[in-house]
């Protein structure tokens, strides 16, 4: 049966068993939405459920019963900042960066920002499978000292295309350059282009910028990393000012 959680910030639901017991129905939690079991306090009808002897039978939770979620985080008198692992999900790049309990997310992003240079609007931060929402407090998703985060690349909005901004807008200027570093040349892509569009590019304006292309074959190396022609700059993370390498040869399956 289906059962509706809501904290001061969401709601959520979860899928529990009819004798599901109140410590695995916190587990369940916790493995859904990354809540800690010894941070969660359950409520149904302002009455908290007890972890020893209580089960859906004995509290009468129903199909679509609503019970409230508390949340709370081990107390610290002199809390020093926390210092938190993100992950971009598609690059798998890692970074950390420091926060407070205290803060909210939208605070956090605002510190990604600051030290990674991603616009708080091209991103979403999920802590296990609980998406983070802005205006909630760190302290609520237990989020602490070496919690691990992932950071999920998104688009921009559609009315912010034509603010003309180099980050995150419709356009972004890239170099690209040869093996030895020859020859470079500026290129404007698509960010939700795939990287075979910039193949085409080359092609037109190769005559006019005398810009040699290997006749064997080149393919594209992004931070030391090969390209692959069918996913877009986004998903490779690349930003606008960054370089792309041309090496001569072809990838096979085996390499």
């Amino acid at each position: 049966m289906d059962v509706i959680f809501e904290t001061k910030s969401r709601r959520f639901s979860i899928e529990i068993g009819f004798f599901d017991t109140v410590h695995e129905i916190k587990e369940k939690i916790h493995r859904y939405e990354g809540y800690p079991v010894a941070s969660q306090k359950l409520f149904l009808d302002g009455r908290e459920l007890s972890d020893d002897d209580g089960d859906t039978e004995r509290y009468a939770i129903l199909q679509g019963s609503l019970l409230r979620l508390s949340l709370s985080s081990d107390p610290d008198p002199d809390p020093a900042p926390a210092r938190i692992t993100v992950t971009i999900s598609v690059s798998k790049r890692q970074f950390t960066v420091d926060a407070d309990a205290a803060d909210t997310v939208a605070r956090l992003k605002e510190r990604i920002y600051e030290s990674e240079g991603i616009p708080p609007s091209r991103f979403a931060l999920y802590h296990g499978n609980a998406e983070l929402q802005d205006d909630t407090k760190l302290a609520e998703y237990v989020v602490g000292d070496r919690a691990e985060l992932h950071a999920v690349i998104v688009g921009p909005p559609q009315q912010q295309a034509a603010s003309g901004a180099t980050v995150g807008g419709k356009k972004m200027r890239v170099m690209v350059v040869t093996k030895c570093g020859t020859k470079k040349v500026a290129v404007e892509v698509n960010a939700g282009d795939n990287v075979g569009e910039l193949r085409k590019e080359l092609q037109r304006v190769r005559g006019s910028l005398h810009f040699h292309l290997p006749a064997e074959g080149y393919f594209f190396i992004y931070k030391q990393n090969v390209m692959d022609d069918d996913r877009s700059f986004r998903w490779h993370d690349v930003r606008h000012g960054d370089t792309i390498e041309i090496f001569n040869g072809s990838i096979t399956g085996g390499t």
